[in-house]
């Protein structure tokens, strides 16, 4: 089985055409874009069509190359005007607005789009939002698996959707009963959530009454995991669930040093060949592509490839 190699890429990098040509001169084939939500809708109700023209205007030089683009709807940094009315801390205010703004995007961008990443890193999303309250904590990822069913029934069609989930190996911090509870909810948080509600349709979220949530089953055409380390293990329990879906790696290698960063990703190829001679990996992408806000990629700000760009596209 052939796993396909790509990028992330930010279409907030002045030099965003040269990144897709140098990513289709060094083989990549797939690219995953990011579609900016605060600067493609500046203010509710509306939204800039440059930044969607100059989106569209990159997947298609992506695609005459070769390559597959996928779109990423949800970054960190959110509009405004949605962050100072409550932002994804507000259900109601959620269920408004994220739905319209993916419906943008779909009408904006869907004659160019091989795959639909809807946002990355819900745990982790929601632990930014709440990171001291469980209970709110429990609220926000209430409210985060209902955006995701409502991206899901507005995207689904020809082109994917694929998660992108922060799952890890959890253990707890020592043999007390409360360590083996808490590590028990952070567990259900970061896969029973995600994982058991694309199979069977309910929410399980500790502290909360389940609850079914219509065409939350199966939501997820490609299941995407968001891991720096415990690939093989991550990637196996994804499997395990048992949703029969080809299963994707948005990997970030970690180290003080570009030799120390190539040594994690020659580990983590490793870890997927052992790993896709039983199961279907469908692609890894490394992230980020270029060197940007103090984050090492695989390339530098002069677009030349680093040692850690060669390890990660060698066979």
């Amino acid at each position: 089985m052939t796993t396909a190699r790509g990028a992330a890429l930010d279409v907030r990098e002045q030099r965003l055409t040269d990144d897709v040509a140098l990513a289709a001169e060094t083989g990549l084939s797939v690219v995953r874009i990011d579609v900016p939500w605060a600067e493609g809708q500046p203010r509710a109700g509306g939204f800039d069509g440059d930044v969607f023209e100059r989106v569209h205007g990159v997947a298609q030089a992506a695609r005459t190359a070769g390559m597959r683009v996928w779109f990423r709807l949800l970054q960190p940094t959110v509009p405004w005007w949605f962050e100072n009315d409550g932002g994804f801390t507000d259900d109601r205010l959620t269920a408004h607005w994220w739905p319209r703004w993916v419906e943008l995007a779909a009408e904006q961008l869907g004659d160019v789009t091989d795959g639909w990443v809807p946002f990355e890193a819900p745990f982790g999303m929601a632990e930014r939002l709440m990171p001291d309250d469980a209970r709110r904590h429990g609220e926000v990822m209430n409210t985060l698996v209902t955006a995701w069913r409502d991206a899901w029934r507005l995207l689904r069609g020809p082109a994917p959707v694929i998660s992108s989930l922060d799952v890890a190996v959890v253990r707890p911090a020592d043999d007390t009963p409360p360590a083996r509870e808490a590590a028990r909810r952070l567990d259900q948080l970061r896969w029973g959530v995600w994982l058991q509600g694309f199979t069977d349709g309910v929410v399980r979220i500790p502290g909360r009454a389940d609850r079914e949530l219509p065409d939350l089953a199966g939501s997820a055409d490609v299941i995407g995991l968001a891991l720096r380390g415990d690939i093989e293990t991550c990637l196996y329990r994804a499997a395990e669930y048992g949703l029969d879906r080809p299963l994707a790696l948005t990997f970030k290698p970690v180290g003080s040093t570009d030799a120390e960063r190539s040594a994690h990703i020659t580990a983590m190829w490793r870890e997927v060949h052992r790993a896709a001679e039983q199961l279907d990996v469908a692609a890894v992408l490394a992230t980020p592509f270029v060197d940007r806000d103090g984050t090492p990629g695989i390339v530098t700000k002069d677009r030349e490839l680093k040692d850690s760009g060669h390890a990660f596209l060698v066979d």
